[in-house]
C-alpha cells in the first residue's frame, strides 16, 4: 500500500511539472510582459495545493485500511492476527532439546502394491496353476523425528493371514557415517535378498536363493548396523553388521530361535560416466533344525523310538554378488543394460533317518547361484534371461538347472506387467522331491500395480 501512495504523489507531482508551465503561459500569453518573480510564485501555489491534495489521500487510503481491518478482526475474532502481532511459536516435541515438529512428520507416506499372478506348466502338472492374487502390500513410511524414521510394510498373502513382512526404525543423525535399524527387515546377504517381490527382475525369485533362504527370503528380527569406511581413494565402501533370530526358513529355522550373525561388505565404481559396478561379499552363521526330508520319513516311520531331532545343528552360507550397470548419460530412459550374478556356498549339518530307533549326521556342502542379464530397447520395455544353477543345502548330490526368458512393460513408473518362460531340468536324485519329475517348463504372467507414496528400492 505504501508503494503504491508512493507511485500515486510521483505521478501527481510529475504531472504537476507539465500543467503548471501551461496555465502559466494561459495567464499571460506573452512572456515578456510578465516578471519572473510572479511566474515562480504561480508554480509554488500550484505545487503547494497538489501537495495538500496527496496529503488529503494519503489520510483517506489510510482510512480505508484501517477500517477493513477492523472489520475482518470483528469478523474472525479467534483466528485473526493482528500485522503487527509475533509470530506464534511452534508446538516442540517433549524431550527433543527444542527440535519443531511439522505437519509433514505426522503424515506417513502410504502406499499399496498388488501383485495378480498367473502361472501354467505346459504339461499341466504345476501346482498352484491358475491365477491368483498372490500377494497384496501396505506400505506406511515417515520420519519420527529428524533423529529416527520408521517403515512398515504389511503383506497379505492369496489365502494366508496378513503378517508383517518388514517393520524397522533406522537412525538418521548417528555422529560420523553411522546407521543403526532394528526390527524386522529382510537381511543385507548379497543383492537380491532385499527386494520386495513386485521389485524382482523376474516373476520368481532365483532357484538357489528360494532353496536356501525359502519363498520370502532371509529376514532378521534384530538390528543392523551399517558402516561407510573412510579410504584414501573415496571410494564407496560400506560394511553392514547384522545380529538377529531368522524367521523360519530352510537354511535358519530353529525352533530355538537361536541368534544369526551376518557380514556383508560392498564396494561401489563408477566404472566409466555412463556405467556402474558394484561388488560385495557376505557370510551368515547360525543355526537349524531338522530338515524336510527327515520330518516325512519320520512321519512315514509308524514305529520310530529314535531321539528327537535336534534343533542345535550349525549352518552357514558365503556369497559373492557382482552387478554392472550401464545408462548412458542423455538417453538413460530409452537405454540400458545390466549384469547381476550371486554365488552362494552353504556348508550345512543334517541328520537322517537310519532305522526306527537311530538318526544318522552328516554334514552337507553345496554351491548355487545365478546369472541375470536385461536389456532396455526402448522407453517402455525390458528383454531378460536368467540361467539357474542349484545343489540342493540338504542332500548330497542333487542338482538343478533351469534357464528363463521374460519381457517387462511399464506403462509408467506405477505399473508393471511381466511374461516369463522357465525351463527346469533335475538329475535323478533331485526329480524324486518333484514327484519325479525329471523337467518342467513354466509361463509366468504377471501385473503389478502400484499406487501412492511408494519408496524407491535400492539402486
Amino acid at each position: 500500500m505504501r508503494s503504491s501512495l508512493r507511485f500515486i504523489t510521483g505521478a501527481i507531482l510529475a504531472g504537476a511539472s507539465l500543467v503548471a508551465p501551461a496555465r502559466a503561459q494561459q495567464e499571460d500569453p506573452d512572456p515578456g510582459r510578465a516578471a519572473a518573480g510572479d511566474e515562480i510564485a504561480v508554480l509554488r501555489r500550484e505545487v503547494a495545493s497538489l501537495r495538500e491534495l496527496v496529503r488529503r489521500l494519503e489520510g483517506q487510503i489510510a482510512s480505508l485500511v484501517d477500517a477493513r481491518a477492523r472489520e475482518e478482526e470483528a469478523a474472525a475474532p479467534h483466528s485473526a492476527v493482528p500485522p503487527t502481532a509475533p509470530p506464534r511459536p511452534t508446538p516442540v516435541i517433549p524431550g527433543a532439546s527444542g527440535i519443531t515438529r511439522t505437519p509433514s512428520l505426522m503424515n506417513p507416506a502410504l502406499s499399496a502394491v498388488f501383485e495378480v499372478t498367473g502361472t501354467t506348466s505346459l504339461d499341466g502338472e504345476r501346482e498352484g496353476n491358475g491365477f491368483d492374487l498372490s500377494e497384496a502390500e501396505v506400505a506406511l513410511q515417515a520420519v519420527v523425528d529428524p533423529f529416527t524414521r520408521v517403515d512398515l510394510f504389511l503383506a497379505f498373502p492369496a489365502d494366508e493371514s496378513p503378517e508383517v513382512e518388514e517393520g524397522y526404525i533406522s537412525t538418521l543423525d548417528l555422529p560420523g557415517p553411522l546407521q543403526l535399524k532394528g526390527g524386522r527387515f529382510k537381511s543385507s546377504f548379497g543383492k537380491w535378498n532385499r527386494l520386495h517381490s513386485h521389485a524382482y527382475f523376474t516373476a520368481d525369485l532365483p532357484n538357489a536363493l528360494e532353496s536356501y533362504f525359502g519363498e520370502e527370503s532371509l529376514t532378521h528380527d534384530g538390528l543392523s548396523l551399517s558402516v561407510l569406511i573412510p579410504n584414501a581413494r573415496d571410494l564407496y565402501l560400506e560394511s553392514i553388521t547384522e545380529i538377529g533370530s531368522a524367521t523360519s526358513g530352510p537354511a535358519f529355522n530353529s525352533a530355538d530361535r537361536d541368534l544369526t550373525y551376518l557380514q556383508h561388505l560392498k564396494a561401489f565404481f563408477d566404472t566409466t560416466p555412463h556405467s556402474t559396478l558394484e561388488v560385495g561379499a557376505t557370510g551368515a552363521w547360525g543355526r537349524t533344525g531338522a530338515t524336510e526330508s527327515l520330518l516325512e520319513a519320520i512321519e512315514a516311520t509308524p514305529m520310530f523310538t529314535g531321539p528327537a531331532p535336534r534343533e542345535n545343528l550349525k549352518t552357514n552360507v558365503a556369497g559373492l554378488n557382482v552387478t554392472y550397470k550401464w545408462r548412458p548419460v542423455g538417453s538413460s530412459v530409452y537405454r540400458s543394460f545390466l549384469w547381476q550374478t550371486e554365488l552362494l556356498r552353504s556348508r550345512r549339518e543334517v541328520q537322517f533317518l537310519i532305522d526306527p530307533a537311530t538318526l544318522g549326521f552328516d554334514t552337507v556342502r553345496s554351491l548355487g547361484g545365478y546369472s541375470y542379464l536385461e536389456w532396455q530397447f526402448a522407453r517402455r520395455w525390458r528383454a531378460g534371461a536368467r540361467y539357474d544353477r542349484l545343489e540342493f543345502p540338504d542332500a548330497d548330490g542333487e542338482r538343478e538347472w533351469a534357464a528363463s526368458t521374460l519381457v517387462r512393460f511399464k506403462p509408467s513408473e506405477f505399473q508393471e506387467i511381466r511374461f516369463q518362460v522357465k525351463h527346469t531340468r533335475r538329475n535323478p536324485a533331485a526329480s524324486l522331491r518333484f514327484g519325479g519329475e525329471s523337467d518342467d517348463t513354466g509361463i509366468f504372467l504377471e501385473w503389478i500395480p502400484i499406487f501412492g507414496a511408494h519408496g524407491a528400492d535400492e539402486y
